[in-house]
């Protein structure tokens, strides 16, 4: 369905489990097809100006919450995905938010 949008690619790095002091430890990256769309946000306050830059991603592999995606030298962090399914019951694709 997809096929003629998703031209990027990226390395994704997926959650292996944590170590003994609780933090998250990730396998090796890999290479995925995506296309990737960014919104920026600019946060005001009396203090500071904070950008952030919170993704859109389209793909056909698994992915899960806290994997890790790496696009040109930045990471993001997986904070929600949706799959998408035919009538079938099969996935077609997923649609995953990073920040």
């Amino acid at each position: 369905m997809l096929k003629h949008v998703i031209s990027d690619s990226a390395l994704l790095k997926s959650l292996a489990g944590s170590d003994e002091y609780n933090t998250f430890v990730y396998s090796e990256p890999v290479k995925i097809k995506c296309k990737i769309e960014f919104a920026k946000k600019i946060h005001n306050s009396q203090k500071a100006c904070r950008q952030t830059y919170p993704a859109r991603m389209f793909c056909y592999e698994d992915v899960k919450l806290n994997d890790i995606v790496i696009y040109h030298d930045n990471n993001y962090k997986i904070i929600q995905v949706n799959s998408y399914k035919d009538f079938d019951g099969n996935t077609m694709f997923y649609e995953v938010f990073m920040i």
